[in-house]
C-alpha cells in the first residue's frame, strides 16, 4: 500500500512539472493543492507553492510563501533548507538587507563562515553605496548579538574602506 501511495505522489510531482512547462498555472496549483494535503510539512508545501508562482514570474506571490517556508525550516532547525530558500529570495530581491541578515544567521548556524562573510560584505556594500552609513552601528550590533567573530569580521571590512 505504501508503494502505491509513493507512486501517486511521484505522479503528482511530475504532473505539476508538466503543467508548469505548458504554462498552465491554475492547473499546476490545483494539482499542488491536492498533493499538499498528503504532506505533513508546511515548509515544503509553502516552498512548492512559491516555486509554482515563481515559475510564472509572480514573485510578489512567491516571496511571502518562501519567507514562510524559511521560517518553518528555521524553527525546526532545518537550516540547510532554510538557507537555500533564503538564497532564492535574495536572488529575487538582492537589495533586501533583511534577507542578507537572515542568511548570515543561518550560515552561522551551519558553521559556514565563508558564506556568512559574503553576506556581511554585501550588506556593508549596500549600506555604503546608498549612503546609509547611519545603519552601520545597528548592523554591527546585530552581528555582535550573533557572534563576536562575525562582528570582528565586519569591523575589519569597514576599516579597509
Amino acid at each position: 500500500m505504501k508503494q502505491a501511495q509513493g507512486d501517486k505522489h511521484m505522479i503528482a510531482w511530475f504532473k505539476i512539472a508538466e503543467c508548469v512547462s505548458r504554462g498552465e498555472k491554475e492547473r499546476a496549483l490545483g494539482v499542488y493543492r491536492l498533493l499538499s494535503h498528503s504532506f505533513n510539512d508546511k515548509a515544503v508545501a509553502n516552498q512548492l507553492e512559491g516555486d509554482i508562482n515563481c515559475a510564472f514570474g509572480e514573485y510578489e506571490l512567491a516571496a511571502p510563501l518562501y519567507a514562510s517556508a524559511m521560517q518553518v525550516y528555521s524553527k525546526s532547525e532545518r537550516f540547510l533548507e532554510a538557507v537555500a530558500v533564503c538564497e532564492h529570495l535574495i536572488a529575487i530581491n538582492a537589495e533586501d538587507t533583511h534577507l542578507h541578515r537572515e542568511a548570515i544567521k543561518l550560515y552561522n548556524e551551519l558553521g559556514n563562515m565563508r558564506k556568512a562573510h559574503e553576506h556581511i560584505e554585501k550588506v556593508l556594500n549596500n549600506v555604503f553605496a546608498k549612503g546609509q552609513e547611519h545603519q552601520v552601528q545597528e548592523f554591527l550590533a546585530f552581528l555582535c548579538g550573533i557572534s563576536d567573530g562575525l562582528h570582528g569580521y565586519a569591523v575589519q571590512c569597514i576599516d579597509k574602506r
